[in-house]
């Protein structure tokens, strides 16, 4: 089975990941590396598959671009809730917490969960899916578009 523990740990890299390609300072190939060769993501608007590679990096750096313009500071792992599938897959229901700054300078936290399928593979966690709720509404709740 896939060890909660190392599940814990991978969202925490994920973090760092995450909150590196917020300031811009994320190598392209850091954040693939956190994918498998093929995932899922569901999401209100679409469901799409992709597979990782140059066109994976490029989505992900347009889609940072975008947090930042949108004033996204800061992603923090606040939990991670496992649910075993088999031996070498589970879903991670990750909590969020999203620190952001609004237009007029002022800050808004935003708590959100997001459910990511996660494999064992060659020894190594990757995300092959995630499901998430509609962000777009969230963003627009709290004053960011």
């Amino acid at each position: 089975m896939v060890a909660k523990a190392d599940v814990r740990k991978f969202f925490k890299a994920y973090e760092k990941v995450y909150n590196d390609a917020i300031a811009d300072t994320v190598d392209p190939n850091d954040v693939a590396d956190m994918y498998s060769a093929g995932f899922v993501s569901v999401t209100p608007a679409a469901v799409m598959v992709g597979e990782n590679g140059q066109q994976l990096k490029a989505i992900m750096k347009k889609g940072f671009e975008a947090y930042r313009a949108l004033g996204s500071k800061r992603m923090t792992c606040k939990d991670v809730s496992v649910t075993p599938i088999d031996q070498d897959h589970c879903v991670a229901e990750v909590s969020w917490s999203g620190d952001y700054e609004r237009k007029d300078g002022s800050p808004v936290t935003i708590d959100f969960a997001i459910n990511y399928l996660v494999e064992k593979r060659d020894g190594k966690l990757k995300v092959f899916g995630w499901i998430s709720g509609d962000e777009q509404a969230e963003f627009r709740k709290h004053g960011l578009l």
